[in-house]
């Protein structure tokens, strides 16, 4: 009976025992099951980020900062390498020397960026007290018998105010570039961009929009480059009589290449100096852009719950800190670039209604298109930033907007909601150009009466194009 009962007991302790190692066994291999789909769902929330970045650099980050390079801007954090560093050095002070070279060939050859080419008006006659000075726009003929002696330097209001003046503000603007976006930026650019292509719904979309900017600048470019070579090639031989007319270069004037060297590079130059100002007035575009996707991203992540409120105030202290350096860093060269830009299109349109009289038709239509070439990218900041200014404005009513939807914000409580209301109400935020905010409203005021003066001003003039010569 003991022996029995000892067996008894002991096959039910053994039993008990597999009955309670049983449940700790399960228990283990859920643990492990949960571990492993923590593992995934990491794996596959991580993944989509990566990928996008990814994506984000080969398609738009990389190429765009090559394009920068191709001015001398690139961004000195791109340069990985030891040896890419002083590329990029050299790259900036190659162009600044073709920019530099560009200025004194446009005052030596008599260009003018606004309406083309000095004609050599008044000669000197042969005499013998040294020549002076003496550069017009009067329509006076040549004296018979007398040869060109030396033409002069212009007059020194007109020299001051043609090139130097001009020359000082394209440099300016090009250095200023070259210490913000190479020195000055930290890496804003590409926290920026991958910001906006982590936030961004359709990344390939995005990508198409901002190359169509560049492409958009290209054409611009393009246009500017076949205008001047196109004024150059009609006036070659006024470019190499003006050229000629220093005593130091008299001699080339000998030279039967002279004028086909002198205007491909001056044609060259002018390039490099349209290009350097589509690239800073793009990369300014380019940058309220984004600056509007990232705003309208978090906007549209608010509303729909997939953000926390504490999460997108502070996001959107990230982006007052990206729109500060948009107004203090980056509008400064752009706004050195616009100040000449508007001078230039004020300028020929100033010419173009003094000659229309005497115009003939295909010189005013290249004119036309020249003022028209400067008024576009003297005025695309202006729009870029007028619609970022929107852009931050519509912000402000976030909070009221997640205020009637409860159903969408069930879950928050009303005193985050209150936060949000008060935090986004409080919010002033606009784009700025001179240091001054950029408003909509106002610049569509101004170019309807700049548009209403410059046709009423041609009203009252009367003008007959060219005399009636086609």
């Amino acid at each position: 009976m003991d022996q029995s009962s000892t067996a008894g007991v002991a096959t039910n302790s053994s039993s008990s025992l597999s009955t309670t190692h049983a449940p700790d066994a399960s228990r283990s291999s859920d643990i492990e099951c949960i571990e492993e789909n923590v593992i995934i769902d990491e794996i596959t929330e991580a993944e989509p980020t990566s990928v996008t970045l990814r994506f984000c650099k080969r398609k738009f980050l990389l190429p765009y900062v090559v394009f920068l390079a191709t001015a001398g801007l690139r961004p000195r954090y791109s340069d990985f390498v030891f040896l890419g560093y002083w590329v990029g050095h050299l790259k900036t002070f190659l162009m600044l020397l073709m920019l530099i070279i560009g200025y004194i060939l446009q005052f030596m050859c008599g260009y003018r960026r606004d309406h083309g080419v000095i004609e050599p008006i008044q000669w000197s006659t042969t005499s013998t007290v040294a020549p002076e000075p003496n550069w017009t726009f009067r329509d006076q003929a040549v004296p018979a018998g007398s040869g060109p002696g030396h033409l002069g330097l212009l007059a020194s209001g007109e020299a001051m105010f043609i090139y130097l003046i001009p020359a000082l503000l394209h440099l300016n603007g090009f250095v200023l570039a070259v210490f913000i976006y190479r020195f000055a930026d930290n890496e804003q650019l590409q926290n920026l961009v991958e910001r906006v292509f982590i936030l961004s719904a359709k990344p390939r979309r995005l990508v198409m929009t901002l190359w169509l900017y560049i492409g958009l600048g290209l054409v611009w470019f393009a246009l500017s480059s076949a205008y001047s070579l196109g004024t150059l090639y009609v006036d070659a031989v006024s470019v190499v009589e003006r050229f000629s007319s220093f005593r130091w270069t008299s001699g080339l004037a000998q030279w039967p290449r002279t004028a086909f060297v002198l205007s491909w590079a001056l044609t060259t130059t002018l390039m490099c100096h349209d290009f350097v100002q589509m690239v800073v007035i793009v990369s300014y575009s380019l940058l309220c852009y984004l600056l509007r996707c990232y705003l309208k991203a978090l906007k549209e992540k608010l509303l729909l719950h997939t953000i926390e409120p504490l999460n997108w105030m502070r996001e959107i202290c990230e982006f007052r800190k990206l729109l500060h350096h948009l107004n203090t860093k980056i509008s400064l060269p752009v706004a050195s670039l616009t100040v000449l830009n508007l001078s230039y299109a004020v300028s020929g349109v100033a010419h173009l209604f003094r000659d229309m009289t005497a115009c003939p038709i295909n010189i005013f239509t290249a004119n036309l298109a020249n003022i028209l070439l400067w008024l576009v990218i003297a005025l695309m900041p202006f729009f870029q930033a007028a619609s970022l200014t929107v852009t931050c404005r519509q912000t402000q009513s976030c909070g009221h907007l997640i205020s009637i939807r409860p159903f969408v914000h069930r879950n928050t409580s009303s005193e985050d909601l209150n936060t949000v209301l008060l935090y986004a109400s409080s919010l002033k935020m606009s784009a700025k150009l001179f240091r001054m905010p950029v408003s909509a409203h106002y610049l569509c005021f101004l170019v309807l009466v700049c548009f209403i003066g410059v046709l009423t001003f041609g009203m009252c003039l009367n003008i007959s194009l060219g005399g009636g010569r086609l």
